[in-house]
């Protein structure tokens, strides 16, 4: 019985198509064999090399750079990258068997990195001295048992304005007011208050309010009562309290020193 060659041939190319199918794994790729890559590699284009070069080079420039989209954006890496590109470091340098992309980064910077790094340095500092000056904005109630800490060793870096008080004494009160005021404008000062018996034993009342202003470990004045904290109208109020406290150092202020000047 003689066979018909079309349907011959026609089931060799079904045959074919199907092998081809089998080739493939699930997610459509195209495996090759340990023995075809060996063939490649060495200019023989053997197996599915001999059908399909183009697709499985793309999958292996894919494989390559599978998790290029997945790395840290770095910009410094970018602009040393152009410039090598350019050719614009030694070409020594560029050579050198141990020097990388990340060492010419680290080692080398344009005039205008210097510049910038230059500004972002003194804007750092200046910001650290900035968080430093306005560490404190409120008066706060301390024990006297912590007297030594928050008042004589605290004084070595910041002023630190106490005021010995007594509970439900209006004086006390009044000035109390007027220093959670000041507290909350002038940061770099650290103010608190205690009960004065507390911090000095037999504190006698009718000193009260007094003020103690502590500077490098040292008191530097004491004020008692309201009397030297009063304006001329007799009156306290925080401009007047001001006043008194850029007199003695504690506060500096443009306004008050061109006053003084006049």
């Amino acid at each position: 019985m003689k066979t018909n060659a079309c349907s011959v041939k026609g089931r060799r190319g079904r045959g074919v198509a199907a092998a081809k199918m089998a080739e493939r794994t699930a997610d459509q790729r195209i495996r090759t064999t340990e023995w075809e890559d060996i063939q490649y590699s060495h200019g023989n284009k053997v197996g599915k090399y001999a059908t399909n070069e183009l697709e499985i080079l793309a999958q292996k420039i894919a494989d390559k750079n599978i998790n290029a989209c997945l790395k840290a954006y770095d910009p410094n890496e970018e602009r040393v990258r152009d410039k090598l590109e350019r050719c614009g470091y030694d070409t020594e340098l560029q050579l050198g068997e141990s020097n990388t992309e990340d060492t010419i980064a680290d080692n080398i910077l344009d005039d205008d990195d210097e510049a910038l790094l230059a500004l972002r340095r003194k804007r750092m500092a200046e910001l650290r001295k900035e968080q430093e000056s306005q560490r404190f904005g409120l008066l706060r109630h301390v024990p006297g048992s912590d007297y030594m800490t928050e008042v004589t060793e605290a004084s070595a870096a910041h002023w630190v304005v106490v005021l010995l008080i007594k509970p439900g004494n209006g004086d006390c009160e009044a000035l109390l007011s007027v220093m959670r005021v000041l507290a909350q404008r002038h940061r770099s000062v650290k103010f608190i208050s205690m009960i004065s018996t507390e911090a000095i034993k037999n504190f006698p009342e009718r000193h009260l309010p007094c003020v103690l202003l502590y500077n490098g470990k040292k008191l530097q004045q004491q004020l008692t009562e309201l009397t030297p904290w009063r304006a001329k109208d007799r009156q306290i109020s925080v401009d007047s309290v001001e006043r008194v406290l850029h007199r003695y150092g504690v506060l500096t202020s443009e306004e008050f020193d061109a006053e003084e000047e006049d």
